[in-house]
């Protein structure tokens, strides 16, 4: 029995971050980068159910009750930053009568 873990790797995110993108784009990219994270911890949580026998339930929880909040804590800064720049560069819309 081998104790090393057999994962498989991931490749990086694609492409990088374009910091003279307008805000909006940025956010639309960090929030495509947040749910390929979510999938591909997903991905780690399937491998060790199946390998022993956790049910897909448990994995759903571990997902929606940790990883979500994980991973919203880890870019609640720029996320924040960014949607309030967005806010502010976005033009301004005529009240509706």
């Amino acid at each position: 029995m081998n104790s090393q873990p057999h994962w498989r790797s991931f490749a990086p995110l694609t492409g990088t971050a374009d910091r003279h993108a307008p805000p909006y784009e940025r956010l639309a990219e960090l929030n495509a980068d947040l749910k390929e994270a979510k999938a591909r911890i997903r991905q780690v949580l399937e491998a060790v159910a199946d390998k022993y026998d956790i049910s897909a339930k448990d994995v759903s929880y571990a997902i929606d009750g940790y990883a979500d909040d994980m991973l919203s804590d880890l870019v609640f800064g720029i996320q924040r930053d960014l949607e309030n720049e967005a806010e502010t560069e976005a033009p301004l819309r005529p009240l509706s009568p």
